[in-house]
């Protein structure tokens, strides 16, 4: 072999491992990336109640179909949606909307008069299912939504105090004294998380 082709072939190996590793690199940043995406915030204020928790985790009141539009645009991979289906305050065709917008949905049906552990177990779950990826967590006014992700987070042991979680509710003595059931709920919730 003479050396002008051998160094050709040698040139060409080299380029070849060099595009390989790159491409295996660059792939393997792009899936890390998609995993631990932050949500683009900036055009999302208008959102009744919103309450941006952490880079990939939203609660708010009950976007407009235009909203669930951004919040595709801004990252959000799943929606978990906590008003029952039969509530007048539901947007109709919700699923169908955020769905069709390429995000996965989830309904929880936390009726506002009694909350259950049962509802919580079944939000912890998909929060679990979800990782890191990009949520939106919604209700009506952001009551129940703020309430169940401070419970996860309590749960996981990284929750903020309950006060600065729950400032959607505003005045929380003011609130828990118009709405026992919630108070009950956080309350076993909590203790709960505690004794284990």
């Amino acid at each position: 072999m003479n050396t002008p082709q051998g160094f050709n072939l040698l040139s060409a190996s080299i380029l070849m491992c060099c595009l390989f590793f790159s491409v295996g690199v660059l792939s393997a940043e792009g899936l890390g990336a998609e995993r631990t995406a932050n949500i683009d915030t900036s055009k999302l204020g208008d959102i009744k109640a919103v309450k941006f928790n952490n880079p990939q985790v939203i609660t708010s009141g009950l976007p407009t179909e235009q909203q669930f539009e951004q919040l595709a645009q801004a990252g959000i991979k799943t929606v978990i949606n906590l008003i029952p289906n039969d509530n007048p305050n539901a947007l109709p065709g919700e699923q169908q909307i955020v769905t069709q917008l390429g995000m996965n949905y989830h309904n929880i049906s936390v009726d506002w008069q009694n909350p259950t552990q049962e509802n919580l177990a079944q939000f912890y779950r998909l929060m679990q299912q979800n990782g890191d990826a990009p949520v939106l967590v919604h209700c009506a006014a952001n009551y129940r939504a703020s309430a169940f992700y401070y419970l996860y987070q309590t749960r996981q042991n990284n929750a903020p105090s309950m006060a600065e979680a729950l400032t959607p509710w505003g005045d929380l003595q003011q609130s828990f004294a118009e709405y026992p059931q919630w108070k009950k709920l956080i309350e076993e919730a909590t203790q709960q998380y505690q004794t284990q």
